[in-house]
């Protein structure tokens, strides 16, 4: 069997803004397909180390590597196109277009692939057209491939959103706090959907998490950042949700 490689290492990881610390000497591996929970009060840094990862917030001391790929003063718009284009993600605000129909939504998250003037017209290839009805039947929302995505519940919508980052066929998933905003059902239904997806395709997941109810249920490693600082790093089933709230008091 061969040994899995990382897909992020953080070595001694900080990153500023002007005098304003957001993460403080950040370590650690996460290797190909392990799910891993991120969790954090607001201003613990969860945000900003996922956008360190896709290469939109510099690293100022310290190192990230990203799929072998040092993020450190990374200017090659080729090489973090490449970086970018295999992590697949889902938003905290979804950035879906709320006037496209659900379709054309997923079928942004196969961009990398058919890139031309026709797709900026929504003429993409009918086998990328195909992949996407694919995603959107996987997630259960075939029935709304011409719906506006705007006409969708907010549930409906987190699932157009997974079923674009299915499209984007990406082997790494981050997942920016996926259960926000919706009820108890539609939360489960999203958990369900998200674990399933990744076991199905061996992907990596990182999914910053902000109900720690569910952090077992979608993680099998939990990483806590409390004011910048990785305070602990373990197995999810090693805390139980109402350990983990008082870690970030």
């Amino acid at each position: 069997m061969s040994a899995k490689l990382p897909v992020f290492e953080a070595r001694g990881a900080h990153i500023s803004v002007g005098t304003n610390v957001l993460l403080r000497d950040v370590n650690f591996t996460i290797y190909e397909g392990e799910r891993v929970a991120i969790v954090g009060h607001n201003g613990a840094g969860k945000s900003s180390l996922l956008r360190a990862m896709t290469g939109f917030c510099a690293v100022t001391h310290g190192s990230l590597c990203v799929l072998g790929t040092d993020m450190n003063g990374l200017r090659e718009r080729g090489t973090l196109r490449n970086v970018r284009s295999r992590i697949a993600q889902v938003h905290q605000g979804l950035n879906l277009v709320g006037r496209l129909s659900a379709i054309d939504n997923v079928l942004i998250g196969g961009a990398a692939r058919a890139t031309s003037m026709l797709t900026w017209l929504r003429r993409w290839p009918a086998l990328e057209r195909e992949a996407a009805q694919a995603a959107l039947a996987r997630v259960g929302m075939a029935w709304a491939a011409a719906r506006r995505t705007d006409s969708l519940s907010g549930g409906e919508r987190q699932k157009v959103a997974i079923a674009r980052a299915l499209h984007q066929q990406a082997p790494v998933l981050l997942a920016d706090e996926p259960t926000a905003s919706l009820d108890a059902d539609a939360a489960d239904e999203i958990v369900e959907l998200i674990t399933a997806l990744v076991a199905e395709r061996q992907s990596t997941l990182l999914c910053v998490v902000h109900d720690l109810d569910r952090v077992a249920r979608l993680a099998d490693r939990v990483i806590v950042l409390r004011k910048g600082i990785v305070i602990a790093d373990a197995p999810a089933t090693r805390y139980s949700a109402s350990e983990l709230r008082g870690m970030l008091k």
